[in-house]
């Protein structure tokens, strides 16, 4: 019964990591979207998305907001992998945080400028579909 559980447990933890973008968490493979994140950090700050100040894009900045610093992520990550437009993504945050303010929308567009001209429409290996 224990190792069912534990296969349980093991399955559901693979199925929640897979919902999130492939690189929501600094995947070391996706340099150019974590060198976006980096741009973003260093241009724009402050970064408000609603009551969330982000100094930086790590999860341990996110506070009491980790949910809402992961669904940041896997928006910015869609964003700059084409898979959303700039419009959805303003959509997206602002739904995210509640919040069409003047410091969120500044954040938002802060990171939609920093967004590179050639930027590729999947993470090396291909991981999103």
């Amino acid at each position: 019964m224990k190792k069912l559980l534990r296969l349980v447990a093991a399955v559901g933890l693979v199925v929640s990591v897979a919902a999130c973008a492939p690189d929501a968490w600094r995947n070391v493979k996706a340099t150019g979207f974590n060198e976006y994140l980096d741009t973003v950090q260093r241009q724009c700050q402050p970064l408000w998305f609603g009551s969330m100040n982000l100094p930086t894009f790590d999860v341990s900045s996110a506070g009491p907001y980790e949910s809402q610093f992961t669904s940041l992520l896997d928006s910015a990550s869609r964003l700059y992998y084409n898979r959303i437009t700039p419009a959805d993504f303003r959509t997206a945050v602002q739904g995210q945080f509640l919040s069409s303010d003047a410091r969120t929308n500044r954040s938002i567009d802060c990171m939609i400028a920093q967004l590179p001209p050639d930027r590729p429409r999947s993470p090396p290996g291909g991981l999103l579909q």
